[in-house]
């Protein structure tokens, strides 16, 4: 759809297509980056009720990318947009009670968030509510919980969620220890690109823990976590050479 089409479709009103604008501004894609514009289109949405343009918007309004920031405004757009059913809006109100510095932090409420976000297919709320069913953060610790948690999004593809479960196996946290079942956790997280999960297979290549003690393994999947940015995998790497 050419960006003619695009336009006038949203000066037409069309809610959706004024999304579509909203997110070519933000982004400078075919056009001028221009975040001023882009709430202004998102603001256009948002008064129709689309849900995804509360969202961005309280984005915005977090990030004050166009907009003045207001944690405010942002958390009661983020609540709107939530209660509209939209799954960003409920993780993103999680986050900020439980991430974000200039919103008082309660653990509850956000845990209340992000299981509100997983039950509407929220992979990322789902990997959360893992976390604090882990560490006992707003909830009562259960790690057998947390681990079936992090299978069900190792199974949906989450990388971060098999290097949970693979740790979980190795220390015995809630689960039999078992290196054997953690390097193959660590394998399928690797595979999906956790550097921390390469890590700790370079480690474990080191130890013979859970797999088959090798140097030239171990320089493998540290070199792999170090080109993606892992700092420990880089200073392992180099004390080898040493």
């Amino acid at each position: 759809m050419s960006f003619e089409t695009v336009l006038k479709a949203a000066q037409d009103g069309d809610p959706d297509a004024q999304v579509a604008m909203g997110y070519l501004f933000f982004k400078g894609e075919g056009v001028l980056q221009d975040r001023r514009e882009a709430a202004r289109w998102f603001g256009l949405a948002a008064d129709q009720g689309n849900a995804e343009a509360m969202c961005n918007l309280g984005y915005m309004r977090v990030h004050g990318a166009g907009v003045r920031a207001d944690f405010d405004k942002a958390m009661e757009l983020y609540r709107k947009s939530a209660e509209l059913g939209y799954a960003r809006a409920m993780f993103n109100l999680g986050f900020m009670y439980t991430d974000v510095e200039g919103i008082e932090q309660d653990w509850e409420k956000g845990y209340e968030w992000y299981s509100k976000a997983a039950e509407a297919g929220s992979v990322m709320g789902l990997y959360r509510v893992g976390v604090m069913l882990l560490e006992g953060r707003g909830v009562e610790r259960d790690p057998k919980r947390a681990a079936e948690t992090f299978q069900r999004c190792l199974d949906a593809g989450y990388p971060k969620a098999g290097y949970r479960l693979g740790t979980m196996y190795l220390e015995g946290d809630g689960v039999p220890k078992d290196a054997d079942k953690a390097s193959k956790f660590m394998i399928k997280a690797a595979d999906l690109g956790s550097e921390d999960a390469m890590c700790a297979l370079g480690k474990m290549s080191l130890t013979g823990e859970g797999m088959v003690r090798s140097d030239n393994n171990a320089r493998k999947w540290l070199s792999k976590a170090a080109a993606r940015g892992s700092e420990e995998a880089k200073t392992i790497l180099e004390g080898m050479k040493r």
